[in-house]
């Protein structure tokens, strides 16, 4: 799991770089690459939101004789970022693209899926059986 998200990371810093190029060479659409680099931000931080839990959840498992139940705001939190960044993109639209930065919030899961694609594939033909 820690390398499919290591690779999915780079790949939406990639991306990430890619807005701010944007967003430095063409003046008209400054708004859609903020819109699009907040997006990407929240999506990554609501990635790692998501990592963090299921690793939480996979240690709970793996302790079998305690039984500790963890309350916490897990998926309120996530959606908590994306209302936040559409507050944001709504009060400023001269300033940030709302469908950019909705777009852009969910960009993670899908490079993550690719990821873990590229990853399953890799592994399947490295020879081993």
């Amino acid at each position: 799991m820690n390398k499919i998200m290591k690779s999915a990371t780079r790949w939406m810093l990639y991306l990430l770089a890619v807005t701010l190029i944007m967003y430095a060479a063409f003046p008209e659409w400054r708004a859609v690459a903020l819109g699009l680099a907040l997006g990407l931000i929240a999506s990554g931080m609501n990635a790692f939101l998501l990592h963090r839990r299921v690793g939480i959840v996979t240690d709970a498992v793996t302790q079998e004789g305690t039984r500790v139940r963890r309350k916490g705001l897990g998926f309120g939190n996530r959606i908590a970022t994306v209302l936040l960044l559409a507050m944001f993109g709504y009060q400023y639209p001269d300033i940030i693209n709302l469908p950019a930065a909705l777009s852009g919030s969910m960009v993670m899961p899908f490079l993550l899926l690719v990821a873990a694609i590229i990853h399953t594939v890799k592994e399947n033909n490295s020879g081993k059986g």
